[in-house]
């Protein structure tokens, strides 16, 4: 039996359209190591995005998913660039 692109990821049928955590404003990245990503809404930390962890658990999509303001394609912020001389 062929496996879908989403089992062969260790995802569950169905779970192919998860949220995108990188476009929600409460994800944040912790830079640690052992829990790099966060939920500021759900208040944790984790090895995993946010949204694989709120679907292992509650076998919903997460009802926080609130998209961020983004920049809109190509605009860049204007400023130092990140250079200090």
């Amino acid at each position: 039996m062929k496996r879908g692109p989403q089992q062969q990821a260790g995802l569950a049928p169905g779970q192919d359209s998860m949220v995108n955590c990188f476009d929600c404003q409460f994800h944040f990245i912790t830079h640690e190591p052992r829990r790099p990503y966060g939920c500021r809404r759900f208040g944790f930390k984790g090895p995993f995005l946010p949204s694989r962890t709120v679907f292992q658990e509650t076998g919903m999509k997460c009802a926080y998913f609130n998209e961020g303001d983004s920049p809109a394609k190509g605009d860049r912020p204007r400023g130092s660039n990140g250079r200090l001389a």
